[in-house]
């Protein structure tokens, strides 16, 4: 093992330690590594409240399909239901206002007599039997969304597009599960019903799918909405919703921006002002290096926009068809990120890669990064 020990482990995970212990230490040694990492394992599960959940629930479905126990089964519900959408919302971008809370069960009886309580902050949804687990699942990401995500902006707006960011958000949800069941079974019985129902749902759709596509709902729009409606808190105008729609129609082109075509990269009204700087153009940022992504970083502060977005996409066929020219450009946008830190006074308020599909249809990695200007703080 060389000394850069820490960063294989980094890089490849704890058991790709077990080839190198094993031909080291013999099978004992190998042995003994295993029931560390088993060990340290089990402590994470019994210390993390929705691994710990997701266990249980296995266990108590087991007690329940031996006797069919109602107490197992309200177990099983309970903590399968909890776990799954509980690890999901961690998975995504970022755990704002907008986005779903973290959810908890309680069950109550229905004995003579007794009252059920709802409290502040509590939901009251009936569920079905566990062989029903999916349908549970999406009621209950369903009412998370809409009670505890975008809160300061539904009365501003309208049912078509209310609807439409409320069935992306649980879609976006549902993935992180990993459950296809789930997911299909919310796009047929809930998603496809919804959009046949609503009247004007589809070009909010079509809208919002593009941008999630690109991976800019929940890391942009998701983000300068809830701006907006801490800006707006307390007031009510018919102008409020025309700057959402045009946010939304300004990160719709950005989204199907085809190969050479410009597109407007900033969105100014009374109460939303952003730049976004797409550094995708290889041509370019290869040509000229980052200094005109670095210009376009200063104007967009001279024009005291109050969120700055820096998008980059990584060139997967460069990379193929030019391995060099490929490192060259990952440098040169790592560079940018350094000099736009160095050479503004900005906060950096987040900094997320992650995989979407572009317009094309194929597969790409990306990076945003949001910067909020100094000035920009209320």
């Amino acid at each position: 093992m060389n000394t850069n020990w820490l960063k294989y482990i980094f890089e490849y995970g704890p058991l790709a330690l077990a080839i190198p212990i094993f031909e080291y230490f013999g099978t004992s040694g190998l042995i003994f590594f295993i029931l560390i990492i088993v060990i340290i394992r089990l402590f994470a599960i019994i210390l993390d409240k929705d691994l710990n959940e997701r266990w249980r629930a296995r266990f108590y479905k087991i007690i329940y399909k031996i006797n069919g126990s109602s107490n197992a089964e309200k177990k099983y519900i309970e903590n399968n239901a909890c776990s799954r959408l509980n690890l999901a919302r961690r998975k995504m971008p970022f755990e704002k206002e907008y986005l779903p809370k973290a959810i908890r069960i309680e069950w109550f009886g229905d004995k003579i007599g007794k009252t059920a309580q709802i409290k502040e902050n509590e939901i009251l949804i009936r569920l079905d039997p566990a062989e029903r687990q999916e349908k549970n699942i999406v009621l209950l990401a369903d009412a998370l969304v809409k009670e505890t995500s975008l809160i300061g902006i539904r009365h501003i707006l309208n049912e078509a597009s209310e609807a439409s960011m409320d069935l992306n958000l649980v879609k976006s949800l549902l993935k992180e599960t990993g459950d296809r069941k789930i997911l299909d079974w919310f796009l047929r019985n809930e998603y496809q019903t919804a959009l046949g129902k609503i009247n004007g749902i589809g070009k909010w759709n079509e809208a919002i799918v593009e941008i999630d596509e690109r991976g800019l709902f929940t890391r942009l729009l998701l983000v300068e909405l809830e701006w907006f409606s801490k800006r707006i808190s307390g007031r009510s105008s018919p102008e409020f919703f025309k700057e959402v729609i045009g946010l939304v129609k300004f990160l719709y082109k950005i989204a199907t921006k085809v190969y050479k075509q410009d597109v407007p990269l900033e969105y100014t009204s009374r109460n939303i002002k952003i730049g976004v700087i797409l550094v995708g153009k290889t041509s370019k940022i290869l040509r000229r290096g980052i200094e005109p992504f670095l210009k376009a970083f200063m104007y967009q502060i001279q024009k005291q926009f109050t969120s700055i977005y820096v998008i980059e996409f990584d060139k997967e066929l460069l990379g193929v068809s030019d391995p060099k020219a490929h490192e060259y450009f990952m440098n040169l946008t790592k560079s940018l990120t350094k000099e736009i830190e160095k050479r503004f006074e900005i906060k950096k308020d987040f900094d997320l890669s992650y995989d979407c599909i572009d317009s094309m249809g194929r597969k790409r990695h990306a990076k945003i990064c949001h910067y909020i200007p100094h000035y920009a703080f209320f």
